[in-house]
């Protein structure tokens, strides 16, 4: 994870209790130090540049472990709160090669080809684009997708387009407000096509009354979901899932929401499709420094299909639903069954840089046939700004075929233009034959930045 995807993945974390939100932690922290009519016509410019020595399996069945140099130049630009941009790319440079006679096809024999043999491959050069603002009728973000959730994730649930190591992807989503309908669609890939998804939001209180004590009160939601499974000449097996649902407040104050939630779902690609449904509560409570929020549902899926299908480690269950040989996500069966599910968004701090800032959540789900899928994050921003933190660990088919991705960042300010960074986790390369190679990768280095 570089410089753009952890300050991405702290943004999320920061603001965990907005679903799909996506920004950086310079976004969240100068709306505090500048006035907003002077923030919006602010215009920044900062250039970087990192590098360091990165171990990296070679991705092979009983592989070694190749030694990188690795180099990330990138720029980025900033309008006011309305437009940014982020451009750069990891160049990795091979220093020692685990299995040289697997290797002669890396362009002059040191860039390491796995990172650039597909269009999408691409798409890294976008480290992060945003257009327009969250209180704009529309905006736009893109770049790497990391704990991605399309409304209340009954289809895509915490979604990160990032987990395979030679798959490096810019994601895009799309969010429109107009009267009482919200529009929300996205794209895991702009540069092929894969996995794409859409949800309309109904607010039934501003259809029905010019009210605002009726407003975001009751919603109806409808949500398709589209994996064509095709990058470059890469062939995974096609999923389609749609849902309906809504909630109702029970209770809907200043500092304190609880709605109950409920729907049903299906896949619509398989010859006998298997209806779900969902019941259960979601809370949110916001006192300004700190914001609480979580969900507590009962399901019944099975069969070839489930909740939050499109989840935290799809990109490796479509080749392996669990574990590391297992049939891919497409074709996995579970018996009919009963599950609780449950998630928790803690974000501590008003983002100033005198202060703690803290997030962290947690998403559970316990299934009755003895499987259990979890996923924990954690963000951290120590006072002065300077220190930065990023964990996240992903645990699927616990009490079957159990598969984990780890990863965790610490990133150290020294001097205004000069930082230290170390990085290490689990990587995952998928195989012709459908299975995953598991391995390890660590890494460390020092990087420049200059802003003006």
């Amino acid at each position: 994870m570089n410089a753009a995807s952890f300050l991405v993945l702290l943004s999320v974390l920061q603001q965990a209790s907005s679903s799909g939100g996506y920004s950086t932690v310079e976004d969240v922290t100068s709306s505090q130090e500048a006035p907003a009519v002077a923030q919006e016509s602010k215009t920044t410019f900062k250039l970087g540049f990192e590098m360091g020595p990165l171990s990296l399996p070679s991705g092979t069945p009983g592989g070694g472990q190749d030694i990188f140099a690795q180099a990330f130049p990138f720029a980025r630009l900033d309008h006011g709160e309305s437009f940014g941009i982020e451009l750069g790319a990891p160049l990795r440079f091979r220093l020692i090669d685990a299995e040289p006679k697997q290797t002669a096809d890396d362009y002059g024999g040191y860039l390491r080809h796995e990172d650039w043999d597909t269009p999408s491959d691409l798409g890294q050069l976008l480290r992060d684009l945003r257009i327009g603002r969250d209180d704009n009728v529309a905006n736009l973000r893109a770049g790497p997708l990391q704990a991605f959730t399309l409304g209340e994730g009954h289809l895509v649930d915490r979604y990160d387009n990032q987990l395979s190591a030679n798959y490096h992807p810019a994601g895009a989503i799309l969010t429109v407000n107009v009267g009482p309908t919200r529009v929300q669609a996205m794209a895991s890939d702009v540069l092929a096509t894969r996995l794409f998804a859409g949800e309309v939001r109904l607010d039934i209180g501003r259809l029905a009354s010019d009210q605002d004590k009726h407003y975001d009160r009751y919603h109806a939601i409808a949500a398709v979901a589209h994996d064509f499974g095709r990058v470059g000449e890469e062939r995974t097996e096609a999923i389609t899932a749609v849902l309906a649902g809504g909630d109702a407040a029970l209770y809907k104050g200043e500092h304190l929401q609880f709605f109950a939630i409920g729907g049903a779902g299906t896949r619509v690609d398989a010859g006998s499709p298997n209806i779900g449904g969902f019941g259960g509560f979601s809370i949110r409570g916001n006192t300004g420094r700190v914001d609480i929020s979580g969900r507590v549902e009962g399901r019944y899926e099975g069969g070839n299909f489930r909740f939050g299908l499109f989840g935290p480690s799809y990109e490796l269950a479509r080749y392996s639903a669990t574990g590391l040989h297992e049939p891919p996500l497409a074709e996995e069966r579970m018996d009919q069954n009963l599950a609780g599910y449950a998630e928790l968004k803690l974000s501590v701090g008003s983002g100033a840089d005198d202060e703690m800032n803290a997030s962290a959540t947690a998403a559970v789900e316990h299934f009755t046939i003895g499987r259990t899928d979890t996923d924990f994050t954690l963000g951290l921003r120590f006072p002065g700004g300077k220190t930065l933190a990023t964990a996240r660990v992903i645990v699927v088919g616990i009490g079957a075929q159990p598969r984990y991705s780890a990863h965790a960042e610490l990133r150290q300010r020294i001097l205004d233009w000069l930082y230290v960074w170390g990085a290490g986790g689990t990587v995952h390369f998928p195989q012709a034959d459908g299975s995953l190679v598991h391995g390890y990768t660590a890494g460390a280095g020092a990087g420049v930045d200059f802003s003006r």
